[in-house]
């Protein structure tokens, strides 16, 4: 079954499909419909050679238009006066007769028009017997001209009153296609069973050709699915095939890079879990066995198990926020907000912590700045940007915030005076779970910070970056 469902079985049927179609409607329009269609034509043929010689019939080569269109056409065509009297008459042979009286072995000609010949007397060349019916049907209509298909439909006759008494009688046989169709119908035999069979082959060799790079790009993908992020990829067939090549090895390197993530995001998550968990287990054990009964040292103990497992709560937290950033599961709520307070307040949330740790956070907030954005999402960015910097300033443990508009964008700075970044880092710092080494504080640092705000600037789509020349300052715009 499997083996009926694939690219080259489903190629080679359609092609076959297709030629059995083509030969089908070859089939009816070659052998059933063919008179149909060559007497639709041959009407046609008639209608426009009589508007030619009619448009001749005051001329004085009428007679010569007649011959020739005759000849041209396979017509007979007869010119008659109004009791039947042929004036003239020609087929597709006239012209072998001449314009003599008699032929060369003696015979009457049949075509010679001097004096009347009359097809009750005897003549050679007799009017046809649907004259009569043509004569009938002119007088019936009223009109000067009529056109039908005789009784037995072997041909068409069409006739047309001149107005000087004169009339144009046009016949065309039309049973002229039952010997042809036989003969059509033998050759389509040989045609179709010949073309059927080179069908039959090229379809096969069309769908092995077509099968092969696709064949090689499911091989391909279940290499990349068992791991091989490298697997050799077939190009050059097709544009087509070329860019799945391409859009299956981007996607190897991209699943490569996930799994490297995963496994890096499993080891910073074990490590940074195991140190607060350790922590809290040895001091609760230690509280057990040492110092329940010391209370002073109990209450220490208590205050680093405390300490540890808000450390704890924290990474969760931080790691619970950017899994839900990733997922778009946070819900955003933009408005016009007024920036310049929202960056106070987290600046206002440090003050504990600067007064306890000796930190200074030296701020230049311009009043009045707004913007529209989710007001809780980029306080969250101004209170990772200050986190980063604080963690990173040097010894004098000095912080500078400002909050400025510039070319009708609202610019917030946060700069530290630490080291900086190095060079080899800078691209890494927004990545999950990235951590400087020469950071100074060693609390709660979970690596995703920076990653935080870069999915949040990204959804606001804000411009923000990083300028470390001078000293280290990370900026956003809105």
């Amino acid at each position: 079954m499997k083996k009926r469902k694939s690219f080259g079985v489903k190629l080679w049927l359609w092609f076959l499909l297709f030629s059995a179609v083509i030969f089908l409607v070859l089939w009816l329009l070659q052998t059933v419909f063919l008179q149909s269609f060559y007497n639709d034509m041959a009407i046609q043929n008639v209608e426009s050679a009589v508007g030619k010689m009619t448009a001749h019939a005051s001329d004085s080569d009428f007679y010569d238009v007649i011959d020739e269109t005759a000849v041209s056409n396979s017509l007979l065509v007869f010119v008659t006066d109004a009791d039947g009297n042929v004036l003239y008459s020609a087929d597709e042979y006239r012209r072998l007769y001449g314009g003599t009286k008699q032929t060369d072995d003696g015979t009457d000609n049949p075509y010679h028009a001097s004096g009347v010949m009359n097809w009750e007397k005897g003549a050679l060349r007799n009017l046809p017997y649907s004259y009569q019916t043509l004569m009938k049907k002119l007088d019936d209509a009223g009109t000067d001209r009529v056109g039908f298909v005789t009784e037995d439909e072997t041909a068409y006759v069409t006739g047309i009153q001149l107005g000087d008494g004169r009339i144009l009688s046009v016949s065309l046989p039309l049973g002229t296609v039952g010997g042809t169709v036989g003969i059509l119908r033998l050759q389509l035999v040989w045609v179709s069973v010949l073309s059927l069979v080179l069908g039959f082959v090229l379809a096969w060799v069309i769908s092995k050709r077509f099968e092969k790079p696709v064949t090689q790009i499911a091989a391909s993908a279940k290499e990349v699915a068992g791991g091989n992020f490298h697997p050799e990829l077939p190009k050059g067939f097709c544009a087509e095939l070329d860019e799945l090549s391409d859009t299956l090895g981007e996607t190897a390197l991209r699943l490569e890079k996930a799994q490297n993530a995963q496994r890096e995001f499993l080891a910073n998550v074990s490590h940074d879990l195991r140190t607060p968990l350790t922590m809290i287990k040895g001091y609760a054990e230690m509280i057990r066995e040492i110092s329940w009964s010391d209370e002073e040292k109990r209450e220490k103990d208590l205050d680093i198990i405390t300490r540890e497992a808000d450390r704890l709560t924290a990474l969760v937290n931080e790691i619970l926020k950017f899994s839900a950033m990733q997922s778009n599961d946070m819900p955003q709520e933009y408005g016009v907000i007024d920036l310049s307070r929202a960056v106070r307040e987290v600046i206002e949330q440090f003050a504990p912590f600067c007064e306890q740790n000796g930190y200074v956070i030296e701020s230049e907030i311009k009043n009045g700045v707004t913007a529209r954005a989710d007001e809780t999402q980029i306080k969250r960015v101004v209170y990772n940007f200050i986190d980063n910097a604080v963690n990173h300033t040097d010894e004098s443990k000095k912080i500078k915030v400002s909050l400025t508009v510039a070319n009708g964008s609202a610019r917030f700075e946060v700069t530290d005076y630490g080291k900086g970044i190095a060079d080899e880092d800078i691209h890494y710092i927004w990545d999950r779970y990235y951590t400087a080494r020469n950071r100074k504080n060693k609390a709660v640092v979970s690596g995703l910070g920076l990653s935080i705000a870069k999915e949040i600037l990204t959804a606001h789509r804000a411009k923000f970056g990083v300028d470390n020349r001078d000293n280290c300052t990370f900026w956003f715009e809105l």
